[in-house]
């Protein structure tokens, strides 16, 4: 299976976004990732499938599988809605892709698996907000975080269903890579924060 990868350059421009159809999937994907414990909660019901596969694997660092899109979309609600604000800074990015549209593709057949992105973030998990005009200096906890998204064909709508997937793509695969501990501790000082 022959495979190319595109260097993602940064800063991303929107000539860089529409060079690829994977970097569009992401840059949406990006923009509508929730940052905010109130932008969690506003989600509508079934939200993750403009994203998410049914069947999506999310592989995370403690070595849990999450099985489902759904259960991964939960599983990112219920870390990141934790923090009252939460940005993403990209340090590097690739799209692996492949130019083998073999109907018999082992992986997934149908050519389903056919992009990759793989992702190095500075996650800033912020504890507290500081309220406007007040002095004090909030630091965040910078989180290292690498993502592989493995992008393949949406999944099908049924009858008078809303659409699932975003440009006909939805993420089958991820795999997270991140310091636990940094995680934990971040989370702890949100806790110990709010008593």
């Amino acid at each position: 299976m022959p495979l190319t990868a595109l260097a993602i350059p940064l800063p991303i421009t929107p000539t860089i976004i529409n060079s690829h159809p994977a970097l569009q999937f992401y840059a949406i994907y990006g923009q509508n990732f929730p940052t905010t414990a109130s932008q969690w909660q506003q989600q509508p019901p079934n939200y993750w499938e403009a994203f998410y596969a049914a069947d999506c694997k999310t592989f995370l660092v403690d070595g849990t599988v999450l099985t489902t899109g759904e259960a991964s979309w939960e599983y990112f609600r219920t870390l990141y809605s934790r923090f009252p604000k939460v940005e993403r800074e990209l340090k590097s990015g690739i799209v692996v892709s492949s130019s083998d549209q073999d109907e018999d593709d082992e992986v997934g057949g149908g050519g389903k698996y056919k992009n990759s992105i793989h992702v190095e973030l500075t996650t800033k998990l912020f504890p507290s907000v500081a309220d406007e005009g007040d002095d004090d200096v909030v630091v965040a906890v910078e989180l290292p975080q690498s993502f592989v998204y493995v992008l393949g064909k949406a999944d099908e709508k049924e009858e008078e269903e809303d659409g699932k997937g975003t440009l006909g793509l939805q993420i089958r695969e991820l795999r997270n890579y991140y310091d636990l501990r940094t995680l934990e501790g971040a989370l702890e000082g949100k806790d110990e924060r709010q008593v």
